[in-house]
């Protein structure tokens, strides 16, 4: 493959891909790009004379700095800038407690069933809360507790068959339960916490580009050796 900056007009900014400085592997790479940006600076510092007159400047602290958007969340790309590392849940063994908000229907007013089965580290307190709504809005219902069993003032649940067993005389058929749960989610997660900062690392910048005599598209790039990752986040 020819790469050539010289004489390029870049077309699009087709990949960032960031590598570790010990070993060289690929800690994260992002393709989807848009607002992609590399400046550079430099600090003057002038030596002054009479009534501040400039009379020699002094180049320091040059400086690259990268930015770009991409157009998906990327976990990888997001561990860099927290510095923490990517943890993987099975749903079994590792599993992150992921809260949930269970609207339900039940059929004949005694009975309803959770979507996922609601878990707790304490048996018999699976589900927080059950609420009976009142019309679209949740201010002025209604919560309940779990029990054993079911009374008025209480409602019992079986995470194995996920069946809630509705306060007595509380619900009628038709109407919404309003469940506040966790249950045990697979996925992958990362932390930002006081305890880690961003990571460093070589950048490499893909672009395709087109020669401003002949036309022709070229492969083009920017090679950072080492850069600091900064920690900004923004999702919208």
């Amino acid at each position: 493959m020819n790469i050539k900056i010289t004489d390029q007009v870049i077309k699009s900014v087709d990949r960032f891909t960031f590598y570790d400085l010990t070993d060289a592997s690929i800690m994260a790479t992002i393709n989807q790009i848009n607002n992609a940006n590399i400046n550079q600076t430099q600090e003057v510092v002038w030596y002054q004379g009479k009534q501040g007159i400039r009379l020699a400047g002094f180049d320091r602290n040059k400086n690259v700095e990268v930015t770009c958007q991409n157009g998906y969340i990327d976990i990888a790309a997001m561990s860099l800038q927290t510095g923490s590392d990517i943890e993987v849940y099975d749903g079994l063994t590792k599993f992150i407690e992921a809260p949930y908000i269970d609207e339900i229907f039940t059929e004949d007013g005694v009975t309803a069933e959770t979507t996922y089965a609601a878990y707790s580290p304490v048996a018999g307190a699976e589900i927080e809360y059950i609420y009976k709504v009142n019309g679209s809005s949740i201010a002025g219902s209604t919560k309940y507790t779990q029990a054993a069993a079911a009374s008025a003032a209480n409602f019992a649940y079986d995470p194995a068959t996920k069946e809630i067993t509705l306060p007595t005389g509380v619900f009628e058929a038709g109407e919404v339960v309003l469940a506040q749960y966790k249950y045990k989610a697979t996925g992958t997660s990362i932390s930002s916490d006081t305890e880690h900062f961003s990571k460093s690392a070589k950048v490499v910048i893909d672009l395709t580009t087109q020669d401003i005599c002949t036309d022709a598209i070229t492969h083009s790039q920017f090679i950072i050796p080492k850069a600091k990752i900064d920690c900004f986040l923004y999702a919208a």
